[in-house]
């Protein structure tokens, strides 16, 4: 498919029914922006100028109507869906194909169930096709030197919580309980429509506070940054109030500082994306089917099998996160107490050792003095 460029706002202005439908989606950014995209992709390219019209209610029609109407939409979607996989891999598809069967069923246009099947099947597969790669800890900690209080905080979160970055930019401090060793997170309501309970490392914890000391100065300066061409104001009922776009510029300039910036070959999109830290998370998180329940991995059929107690759940965290702290290691705490205690040995024999010399200067000078009487 050649490059064109999308006329986004045409095709928003002409149509209620797209404008409406998007509305649905405002809180949750990276969806509205990936259906705005694919729909009026879908649109311009099939030279559709009236949504509005293209899209009907089948419930109004009559049965001679219905079938002329849905035998023709039938048809479009599989010639668009035939040259969509000729010309991009991955999920690409498989996102356009999401966006236009909810967009018809908002618009009441029904009893196309059969063909969504059918053109699932006939993909090449909903896969990533960007070939991300997990950092190691000392790139990360590469990473982090680059970082400032606010983005150190941000990701540190992502890390130990196994979160998405669009879920860690949705937390508030409602979802956080911050008076345990290992703080208690809770969203009600995450991208698979369940609930999420996470923790991160106390490690995280006074990282996340030493950014909330400073939280108000970030804010301002964020405010100030973008007086002049912010649509929305900041919601600073969130912990770090900023887009999804922001903290993923933020991320790529601190793996670029760290010269570790790589764009894959095929889809020309980051290697070391904020995608990164959630698989570092899965990846050395040390039971898997733990980490997967931290991270949100929950289907109709596992979550019936997953309800533990929030003092379970401590303690599972506890037992498997030894692997995540990128500053200190449970490890390097040992060895660094083993070598406090030697020291602290080494000193109090070291004094010992002075309080008999000191003795037996102090009995020397004595008895010279007598000997000189």
């Amino acid at each position: 498919m050649t490059k064109r460029i999308y006329n986004y706002e045409k095709y928003l202005n002409s149509s209620t029914k797209l404008k409406k439908f998007l509305k649905k989606y405002e809180n949750r950014e990276s969806t509205h922006r990936a259906y705005k995209l694919h729909l009026v992709r879908y649109f311009q390219t099939n030279n559709i100028e009236n949504i509005d019209d293209y899209v009907q209610d089948t419930r109004m029609m009559n049965k001679k109507q219905k079938i002329q109407y849905l035998d023709q939409l039938e048809q479009d979607l599989t010639n668009y869906w035939i040259t969509i996989n000729k010309d991009f891999k991955g999920k690409t598809p498989y996102i356009w194909l999401s966006a236009i069967k909810m967009f018809l069923i908002h618009n009441k246009t029904f009893e196309l169930d059969d063909v969504y099947i059918e053109l699932q099947k006939s993909g090449h597969g909903n896969y990533s096709v960007t070939n991300t790669q997990t950092p190691t800890k000392k790139q990360l900690l590469k990473i982090f030197s680059y970082s400032d209080p606010e983005s150190k905080a941000l990701f540190m979160f992502q890390i130990t919580s196994g979160q998405r970055i669009g879920q860690v930019l949705e937390t508030t401090f409602d979802n956080i309980k911050m008076d345990f060793e290992y703080p208690r997170i809770y969203y009600p309501t995450a991208k698979q429509k369940y609930y999420v309970k996470t923790r991160i490392t106390p490690e995280t914890k006074k990282i996340l506070q030493e950014y909330l000391d400073q939280r108000d100065r970030f804010i301002q300066i964020r405010i100030k940054r973008g007086e002049h061409c912010r649509k929305e104001q900041l919601d600073l009922n969130k912990i770090f109030p900023m887009t999804e776009g922001t903290a993923n510029t933020i991320w790529n300039t601190m793996v670029k500082n760290a010269g570790l910036y790589e764009l894959d070959p095929t889809t020309k999109k980051p290697v070391f994306g904020t995608h990164c830290l959630r698989r570092y998370f899965l990846s050395y998180f040390s039971d898997r089917e733990i980490g997967d329940f931290f991270a949100g991995h929950i289907t109709p059929r596992n979550k019936e099998y997953r309800l533990y107690t929030d003092k379970q759940l401590d303690e599972f965290y506890k037992t498997h996160v030894e692997k995540l702290n990128i500053f200190e290691s449970t490890a390097d705490v040992k060895d660094l107490q083993k070598e406090n205690k030697k020291l602290e040995k080494e000193v109090q024999q070291l004094k010992e050792n002075l309080e008999r010399i000191d003795r037996d200067l102090r009995i020397l000078v004595v008895d010279s003095f007598k000997e000189t009487d």
